[in-house]
């Protein structure tokens, strides 16, 4: 039954503090106690070029950006990672675990104004076909979130920019605040709403896991029967 899981490709994606690093690294430490070749990496990113396009999104850019020049900087950075890392790893029966993927460009750039399924159009181009066998959405109230990684109502935060305009305390001093961090609340409930809705247009299967007020081997747990589940394993 194990075999089953040998080149498949998961994703975890969902809101701002929904948990998804720490998921990955759970279920790479699970997967790999069976002997499982398991690959982790992220989106946008994963890549030296992707690397300097994730930079450039989440803090070096100079100006607002067009929600079009934020798609097609994602989708790069993703034609990139798919190339390099994703295809090779698959093609060697490794279990790819990804931080994100086109389910995130179609919450936060479908929040921007996008559209979604015009997103999902350009992607079947950038990736060649390649989608996820299976998405995980680990989803959370936004104002949860946004506590989890170190913001709350009352003061400013350190980027300053045309979205920056809902105040927000500065983050802990372990995390760095990044230009979609700062957007409003209601963006982000935006985006929330998309991942919720994902799965009646998404190509491939979604899963919308609820991980509010949940410990994180709980949600753990809950994850490895989806996978069980998905996977017949």
């Amino acid at each position: 039954m194990l075999r089953n899981l040998k080149g498949q490709f998961i994703v975890f994606d969902g809101p701002d503090g929904s948990g998804k690093s720490t998921q990955i690294k759970l279920l790479e430490e699970y997967l790999s106690k069976f002997n499982l070749d398991v690959v982790t990496t992220n989106d946008p990113g994963g890549t030296p070029i992707g690397n300097q396009i994730r930079r450039l999104l989440k803090y070096d850019a100079k100006s607002k950006m067009d929600v079009h020049t934020e798609l097609m900087l994602f989708m790069a950075s993703r034609s990139q990672l798919v190339a390099d890392v994703i295809l090779p790893a698959l093609k060697d029966h490794k279990v790819v675990l990804c931080d994100r993927f086109v389910s995130a460009t179609c919450a936060y750039q479908g929040a921007g104004g996008y559209d979604p399924k015009k997103i999902i159009d350009l992607a079947k181009y950038v990736i060649d076909g390649h989608w996820p066998d299976l998405t995980i959405i680990l989803d959370l109230p936004v104002e949860e979130g946004r506590l989890r990684i170190g913001q709350k109502p009352g003061q400013k935060t350190k980027t300053n920019h045309e979205d920056a305009c809902q105040p927000y305390l500065p983050k802990f001093e372990n995390t760095t605040t990044d230009l979609f961090d700062s957007r409003t609340v209601e963006y982000h409930r935006k985006v929330r709403k998309i991942f919720q809705n994902l799965h009646d247009y998404y190509p491939k299967p979604v899963e919308i896991l609820d991980v509010s007020n949940t410990s994180q081997l709980e949600v753990n747990e809950k994850i490895v029967q989806i996978i069980k589940k998905h996977f017949n394993f």
